[in-house]
């Protein structure tokens, strides 16, 4: 029997994103909305709605992440499929405190644990990727 499965994985993910939701409350935003701002602060996605519906961890479908993203910009806090100055500053409020709670989460770990977690985790990651692309 594995000492990791799924069932470590997701909940440690519903953990976390438990987590997020506390930290996010109050701010005037939902975890999917930190999420998709946090990408369009990160980057240049051309189809912000579309690369959403694709994070299957957000469980949002097409339809459901174009609607998050219209409400975003009907919030001024997108234009197209970027942040705008409101989404900035409200996206930097928020980052800093999910910063801090996640800094609290990690901080009485150990960084030599940490790091082997990460690069397990990637390898999940990549392993199944590849093993819905060879139809498994």
């Amino acid at each position: 029997m594995p000492t990791l499965t799924g069932q470590t994985i997701a909940e440690a993910q519903g953990a976390v994103r438990a987590l997020l939701d506390r930290t996010l409350a109050g701010s005037g935003l939902t975890s999917n909305e930190y999420v998709a701002l946090r990408v369009a602060d990160a980057r240049r996605v051309d189809d912000l709605a579309g690369f959403l519906a694709g994070q299957r961890q957000l469980g949002l479908g097409p339809a459901g992440a174009a609607e998050l993203v219209d409400g975003l910009r009907k919030r001024g806090l997108l234009c197209e499929d970027a942040i705008t100055p409101a989404g900035t500053e409200l996206f930097a409020q928020v980052d800093a405190r999910v910063n801090a709670t996640t800094a609290r989460l990690y901080d009485a770990m150990d960084a030599d644990d940490l790091a082997t977690a990460q690069r397990v985790l990637t390898d999940v990651i990549a392993r199944a990727a590849e093993l819905s692309r060879a139809g498994s």
